[in-house]
């Protein structure tokens, strides 16, 4: 039986660790997004790892999926700013972001394995995607591309746990805090993330005796051990 076989790569943040990869091992490698905003690289370095990465997709086109963090729309839309912002050279993130926007994407979705930045919770599922969802999408991640097409302002939610103004705001797919998702993630879904920094990649199945719905929390690069998660399919 065919087994895919999948490689997530948690926050960057400007780091070169992702070289380490031999891109022929895995049918899939994901990027969950942030890859710039360190606190340690360089801006030249910075921007030369975040080229390179671009130019990892240009090569591998089918096997390697970038994935938008909170970080990178603090680049492409002025509304969103985030810690560790780069001011002196945001133009030119602006400009790598915006002239290559068409090799990231907000989801991968393979079966009822969901990929985003920081996760969907049941409760902004419920009252910020549902009604949103047309017919024609086929799928979760695929609503989630059109509405990052469209600006879809509830998209880009900041939770509460990250600054947020409201308890009730969950946070959207960039945005979530681990503390929130794990309280109510979307059910049906296998779900790996990143944004939430931890120490070694963590998984949980939230809900006892649902086969179908877990969490895996992959931001261990830049404060943690820095491990990849390798995860085969059937």
């Amino acid at each position: 039986m065919f087994q895919m076989k999948t490689l997530t790569i948690g926050d960057i943040h400007g780091l070169p660790d992702w070289k380490k990869v031999n891109p022929g091992d895995f049918d899939i490698i994901v990027f969950l997004g942030d890859y710039i905003d360190s606190y340690s690289v360089k801006d030249d370095e910075m921007l030369q790892n975040l080229e390179e990465i671009i130019s990892l997709k240009t090569a591998f086109p089918k096997k390697v999926k970038l994935l938008i963090g909170n970080h990178e729309n603090s680049y492409l839309f002025r509304q969103y700013r985030t810690t560790g912002y780069r001011y002196e050279i945001a133009e030119q993130i602006k400009g790598i972001l915006s002239s290559n926007i068409n090799l990231f994407q907000v989801a991968l979705q393979y079966r009822n394995y969901l990929w985003t930045h920081a996760g969907i919770h049941t409760e902004f599922y419920n009252q910020k995607l549902a009604s949103s969802v047309l017919e024609a999408d086929k799928s979760l991640a695929k609503t989630l591309e059109r509405l990052f097409r469209e600006e879809y302002h509830p998209l880009f939610e900041v939770g509460y746990e990250r600054g947020g103004w409201d308890e009730k705001m969950t946070g959207g797919p960039f945005w979530i805090d681990k503390s929130r998702l794990l309280k109510d993630p979307l059910r049906g879904y296998h779900q790996i993330v990143g944004h939430t920094p931890v120490d070694t990649i963590e998984h949980f199945k939230p809900f006892e005796g649902d086969e179908h719905t877990s969490l895996t929390f992959c931001d261990c690069i830049g404060f943690g051990d820095g491990s990849f998660y390798s995860l085969e399919i059937p």
